[in-house]
């Protein structure tokens, strides 16, 4: 390290040695910057513990960390909480206004957060919209206060984006530590309990853990999304959204993905992560997938000019009735097949290879695509790669919003490219809602972008006829998604 005057270091890197002899020896060296290489290895090292868009700890630091101080106070004989923070409704916040805003909203609200709590206090993005917070040294009282103070610093102000006032609140479901909760695991298991009971009461409402809570809480969230998705399906209310794939940003679009929605008694639209997790513990996504494939095979019959990606579960893919059943679908009628790209995540495939590596066989019998989706989230093996015979190599979103402006992911994505090249895989970035990305993207060489920029999911776009037969459930009285 060299100092500069002004206090500052400055790495480098010195190599050097001794030539020739007696009079004639001299010293011969190099000094070069290594600057940029400490800087990004200091900055990798950051992110391993650390939330890059709030800066709050990340998940795995916070478990440990979260282990660490519940042992503290069991050895000290001490009380504390553990608090699992929810935005409300981002989801909505995201159909409103796009992904960058409601980044900008998790980033105020993780600053709210913070500065309600104490030094010693612990705070982190535990997922993507959801902080947890250790109290140590808390008291019931203490996490009342801490818990009501977290509800008003989120909701008595707007935040403000650049896209405009966003009103935002805030669930808090808590749990005491060590008195309900003697590991990190149990904290923050039982914590999401009592955030589901806290939800259930309203916007801007907290709840405290009790082991009957917990019970009751599984039980009646199964049985209650068990009758709402059933419900749901008997009264064709499963409907789809249809994103739009382009191959360039002037271009029409004739690619769209199918994006599972449901619509509420109430007429409200539910998205997909506020059922699909529920239907996959219940066993009844197998049902919602058959529904998918029979909206889009009901599109693809109205619009001869219309291309469709599916999503499929691994519950399906796994299942060999239903695996069969699903293929046998698609196997009476492979003239519409033949439009059809079924997805599958990256991660679902590690899971399951080998029953992923036979279902995707089947389906390109009858002429239609496999796309990987989310890839690079996972660690498929180059002969995994080979063995799928893959079609489409979707980039997962978090390596492509904000690309322009960040060496580490451009770096990533070329090096996606360069594989797909050499597997002759087609790409598709997802998640691109701004200009300067889409065009570096398409610099760089992808094949297809998908994102707000390109256009949100609509239930109802003005490609679909509207004498459509039970394609996504036409309602002209209501606004598009």
């Amino acid at each position: 390290q060299l100092s500069r005057r002004a206090g500052e270091t400055h790495w480098v890197e010195e190599r050097g040695g001794w030539l020739g002899e007696g009079d004639n020896r001299r010293l011969i060296g190099v000094i070069r910057s290594i600057e940029s290489q400490k800087l990004r290895d200091a900055h990798l090292s950051w992110l391993a513990e650390n939330d890059e868009l709030t800066g709050v700890m990340n998940r795995a630091q916070m478990r440990v960390r979260l282990d660490q101080a519940i042992a503290g106070l069991s050895k000290a004989d001490l009380s504390g909480a553990y608090l699992l923070v929810g935005i409300d409704d981002v989801g909505g916040i995201n159909a409103d206004f796009g992904f960058d805003v409601a980044d900008e909203v998790i980033v105020e609200c993780s600053r709210r957060l913070v500065a309600q709590l104490r030094d010693d206090d612990l705070v982190g993005r535990v997922a993507g919209t959801k902080f947890g917070v250790f109290l140590g040294d808390a008291d019931s009282e203490r996490v009342r206060e801490v818990c009501v103070a977290l509800l008003n610093a989120i909701r008595e102000r707007v935040i403000e984006t650049q896209k405009g006032s966003v009103a935002a609140s805030i669930s808090v479901g808590a749990v005491e530590a060590p008195r309900d909760a003697d590991c990190a695991h149990v904290a923050m298991a039982r914590a999401e309990a009592a955030l589901d009971q806290a939800k259930r009461l309203g916007r801007s409402s907290w709840s405290s853990f009790s082991e009957k809570t917990d019970v009751m809480t599984m039980r009646r969230r199964n049985t209650h999304m068990s009758d709402v998705i059933l419900t749901a399906l008997n009264e064709r209310r499963v409907r789809l959204a249809f994103q739009p794939i382009v191959a360039d940003l002037d271009e029409p679009p004739k690619k769209f993905e199918c994006l599972i929605r449901m619509r509420a008694e109430d007429g409200r639209e539910v998205p997909a992560p506020e059922f699909i997790p529920a239907a996959e513990r219940l066993g009844l996504v197998h049902l919602l997938d058959r529904r998918v494939l029979e909206l889009a095979m009901n599109t693809l019959a109205a619009c001869p000019n219309v291309k469709l990606n599916v999503n499929v579960s691994m519950e399906t893919v796994k299942d060999p009735v239903w695996a069969e059943g699903y293929i046998s679908a698609m196997r009476a009628n492979t003239q519409l097949a033949r439009r059809i790209t079924v997805e599958l995540t990256e991660t679902q495939v590690i899971d399951a290879i080998d029953a992923s590596i036979e279902f995707v066989a089947e389906i390109k019998k009858l002429g239609a695509s496999f796309g990987i989706d989310d890839f690079g989230a996972g660690y498929t093996s180059f002969r995994n790669l080979k063995a799928l015979d893959i079609d489409i190599l979707k980039i997962d979103g978090s390596f492509v919003t904000g690309v322009s402006s960040s060496r580490e992911n451009q770096l990533f994505v070329r090096t996606l490219l360069d594989l797909a090249r050499n597997f002759g895989m087609k790409t598709v970035a997802e998640w691109v809602d701004n200009q300067a990305d889409a065009m570096l993207l398409k610099g760089l060489g992808v094949d297809f972008l998908q994102g707000f920029l390109i256009g949100k999911p609509e239930t109802n776009p003005a490609w679909l006829p509207d004498g459509a037969p039970d394609v996504s459930q036409r309602t002209p009285s209501r606004a598009a998604g």
